[in-house]
C-alpha cells in the first residue's frame, strides 16, 4: 500500500540493517503499509510525489498485487506532470524537480493469492505456505504428546483426538449429532 508514501513524515524511514534484520521470517505487512484510497486520486499521488522529492528518493521497489503494481505504473506515467504541478503550486523548487526528474520503479509480484500470470509462485504465497507448514508441523508434533490433551483443555475444545485414547467406534456419528444440536451465532 501507499499510505505511508502519502502521509509522509515518520511514515517514511531509512531501512537500516538493524531495522530490517528480523523481518524475513515475519509474515504479512510488517512495515505498516496499508491500502490507500488517497493514492487513487491525483491529489494523493501529488502528496506522495512531494514527500519523495523532499527526501530525495527517486527509486521505489513496489511489492504487491494488481492494485499496487497498477498504482506504480500510473505514478510512473504521470511523474513529470506531478513535478510540474508541485513546482507551480510552490511545494517544491525547480531545482528539486530537476534532481528528481527520473523516478525508477521496480515492481515485484507479492500476493498471497498466487494469481499473477507468468509466475510460478508469488512472494506472499511462499511466505504464507511456509507459515502454514510450520503450524501444521507444530500441531502434528503436539498431537503425538500429552500436550494435545492439555491444550484442548486450556482452549475449551469440545473434542480432542489423541493416540493414547482412541475414540470409540461410531464417534463420527456422535460428533455429527452433537454439531447439529448446537446453535451457531455469527456476529
Amino acid at each position: 500500500g501507499y499510505q505511508g508514501l502519502v502521509d509522509g513524515g515518520d511514515h517514511i524511514r531509512p531501512a537500516t540493517w538493524e531495522s530490517v534484520s528480523m523481518m524475513l521470517q515475519l509474515g504479512g505487512t510488517v512495515i505498516g503499509s496499508a491500502r490507500c484510497k488517497d493514492f487513487r486520486s491525483r491529489e494523493g499521488r501529488m502528496k506522495a510525489a512531494c514527500n519523495l522529492v523532499k527526501l530525495g528518493i527517486t527509486n521505489l521497489c513496489v511489492i504487491g498485487g494488481d492494485g499496487s503494481l497498477t498504482g506504480a505504473n500510473e505514478f510512473r506515467t504521470e511523474w513529470s506532470g506531478l513535478l510540474s504541478d508541485l513546482v507551480r503550486a510552490g511545494k517544491i523548487t525547480q531545482e528539486e524537480a530537476k534532481k528528481s526528474s527520473n523516478l525508477n520503479i521496480v515492481g515485484m509480484v507479492g500476493s498471497i493469492d498466487n494469481d499473477f500470470c507468468g509466475t510460478d509462485m508469488t512472494i506472499g504465497t511462499d511466505s504464507a505456505l511456509h507459515r502454514i507448514i510450520e503450524v501444521v508441523d507444530a500441531i502434528t508434533t503436539t498431537a503425538q504428546r500429552y500436550l494435545a490433551l492439555v491444550s484442548a483443555l486450556s482452549c475449551g475444545a469440545d473434542w480432542v483426538f489423541i493416540p493414547e485414547m482412541p475414540p470409540d467406534d461410531g464417534w463420527e456419528n456422535h460428533l455429527c449429532r452433537r454439531l447439529t444440536d448446537v446453535s451457531f451465532f455469527i456476529c
